[in-house]
């Protein structure tokens, strides 16, 4: 989904003791981008329409395939050539190809191949949101790290990151003392044949595993299984982005509940909570 900020004239009214008054204001509103297709497949979208008093628009794209990226390029085109004073900031709360960020066993480093086309846009800033990989932030121009859009408290609750890596990006950031470490062991054809808890308090009933990202969540249900043997009663996965293949895992048969945004999220589940900050139309 992409959509981008525009200015409306919006009717206000004012109370001033007993007398009101009707003044005329510029709201910016969040304007979806509606992509058709004509017969060949080729991408059908209007053009925006801005006011000569407006500075600056900011694009979202809340990432759903490739064939958007094209969709963004003409959008962004358009405006440079027909607003060319116009400021345009990209918000991109999940960077696709984060993972392909290196070659690695033949395939095409589509990350650093991604990046450039994303530089050539010439954006103001671009906004992520707790990105899989620093290589993506290098390689991007201008990145500016979001907050995370939900509050999660671990008071009461043991921590686990589910590997090492997780261990290093967010045991410094989120001051966490002793958490628990999960390690994975993977056989020749990649997939998760052992796992192990470091760091296991004993006794501990609650858990909050957190991570940046979930697929089919292989990772998280060895952990929870793990989890489960030593005891834990309630478990609880955080991840900044959720992909909808985690319908297709098993994740919601060893964890209580899942919490993430709606950066790449689009599914439901009585066990998810979807916090909803990138989609949709509303003010800004």
């Amino acid at each position: 989904m992409i959509t981008y900020t525009q200015e409306r004239e919006k009717q206000l009214r004012l109370k001033d003791g007993r007398e009101s008054k009707r003044i005329k204001m510029k709201v910016p509103y969040v304007q979806i981008v509606e992509k058709e297709a004509f017969g060949d497949g080729a991408l059908k979208c209007l053009s925006p329409c801005f006011n000569n008093s407006e500075k600056k628009t900011t694009i979202t794209w809340s990432y759903d395939d490739d064939n958007e990226l094209f969709c963004l390029y003409s959008l962004v085109r358009d405006i440079q050539e027909n607003y060319p004073d116009i400021i345009i900031d990209l918000c991109l709360p999940y960077i696709p190809h984060a993972r392909q960020d290196r070659n690695v066993s033949g395939r095409l480093f589509t990350l650093k191949f991604f990046s450039e086309l994303i530089n050539s846009m010439n954006f103001h800033e671009v906004r992520v949101l707790d990105p899989h990989s620093d290589v993506a932030t290098a390689l991007i121009n201008r990145v500016k790290a979001m907050p995370m859009p939900f509050l999660v408290s671990y008071k009461g609750c043991a921590v686990m990151y589910p590997d090492n890596g997780a261990a290093k990006k967010y045991g410094a950031m989120e001051g966490v003392a002793n958490p628990i470490i999960g390690n994975k062991h993977r056989n020749t054809d990649g997939r998760i044949d052992g796992y192990e808890l470091m760091n296991f308090p004993e006794g501990t009933k609650k858990v909050i595993i957190r991570d940046d990202i979930c697929s089919y969540g292989g990772t998280f249900v060895a952990a929870a299984k793990e989890l489960r043997k030593r005891g834990v009663e309630e478990i609880t996965l955080v991840v900044s982005h959720c992909e909808n293949n985690i319908l297709k895992g098993e994740v919601f048969d060893y964890i209580d509940r899942v919490f993430t945004s709606d950066s790449i999220c689009t599914v439901s589940h009585p066990k998810l909570v979807v916090t909803k900050a990138f989609r949709g139309e509303s003010n800004v």
